[in-house]
């Protein structure tokens, strides 16, 4: 398989592994920490539910540090689960409610040690807990329409969870156009792992899409550790692998984050606790020019050729992606 084929069966939520050990290592740290769920690593599930009228559930909160105030039902991963597992969990255990996640929304990360999954989805079962149900997970859980929202934002934990409800509600208005759902495929990774996606997209040209292929005995989309020391840990793996690559610097405007095509964790045996995230990057050049020549042997340009490829990264670089905040 090559790194079209490898690209298609990430988008199908297929297992693609690692290739012939991850590219670039530049950061010594990086390569030593191996994440501990609860240990040394800090993954939180979250997730947005809105009931037939629209309204979004949240919990009110038992923690003393934010009691009484309103939040989504999110919470830290368990040893041993996987970010499916845990974010049902959550919506078990401070809403009394079952759910099936439909897709992820967006990924936060605040550093290599903290990161934050918010998925949508669909209540299945259960009953909405009451005050009378009160425990230390939670003390109720309520809707809230879009007015009830509104009047109390002084009483939520923090506003963050605002922009989440809101990446549920166009992802729920645009589900009839193509999109990118997405949810974690189960697979092991003892590290912090970004395999990273890069396309040439010209503005001028609706053309073309070149994709950056790492060289060996079977072309692999390139992979770069997670910075262990660096806050914008992502965006620095990526400028990482385009040095390796590139002799050129690439400038903030022209290299374009612009979302999550997949993510592999499984969190359940001994070293799993690692991930890999599969992210999209846009090369957006000025003019109608081929793709900036690599300066390194190890690296090529390689054409989508299939169409439908195609069109998935056309929307992708158009917002159609589960977003990387």
């Amino acid at each position: 398989m090559g790194v079209e084929e490898d690209l298609q069966s990430i988008l199908q939520m297929q297992v693609v592994p690692i290739k012939e050990g991850i590219d670039v290592q530049s950061d010594s740290q990086s390569q030593q920490f191996v994440p501990k769920t609860k240990v040394s690593m800090c993954y939180i599930c979250g997730t947005v539910l809105f009931d037939e009228k629209g309204q979004v559930l949240l919990i009110q909160e038992a923690k003393k540090s934010c009691l009484g105030t309103w939040y989504l039902p999110a919470g830290r991963l368990e040893p041993g689960e996987t970010i499916i597992e845990g974010a049902k969990r959550e919506v078990r255990e401070e809403a009394g409610l079952e759910c099936d996640l439909t897709t992820l929304l967006c990924i936060e990360i605040n550093s290599y040690k903290w990161m934050r999954f918010t998925f949508l989805g669909k209540i299945t079962g259960g009953r909405l807990k009451t005050v009378d149900e009160k425990d230390n997970e939670s003390l109720q859980a309520k809707f809230f329409s879009k007015e009830d929202l509104q009047q109390s934002q002084s009483s939520l934990r923090h506003n963050d969870i605002l922009k989440l409800i809101e990446l549920g509600r166009k992802y729920l208005e645009a589900s009839s156009s193509p999109s990118l759902n997405m949810l974690p495929v189960i697979a092991p990774h003892k590290l912090l792992v970004h395999r990273v996606v890069i396309i040439d997209r010209s503005l001028a040209s609706t053309q073309a899409i070149h994709l950056l292929a790492r060289k060996g005995s079977d072309n692999h989309i390139p992979t770069a550790l997670i910075n262990h020391n660096k806050e914008a840990s992502i965006a620095v793996s990526v400028y990482a692998i385009l040095r390796d690559a590139f002799t050129a610097n690439f400038s903030a405007v022209s290299v374009r984050m612009c979302g999550v095509l997949g993510i592999e964790h499984r969190g359940t045996g001994p070293d799993e606790d690692g991930i890999c995230i599969t992210s999209l990057v846009s090369l957006d050049l000025s003019n109608d020019l081929p793709p900036p020549a690599t300066t390194s042997q190890k690296y090529l340009w390689c054409t989508v050729k299939h169409a439908d490829l195609k069109e998935r990264l056309e929307q992708a670089t158009k917002g159609k992606i589960v977003p990387l905040l």
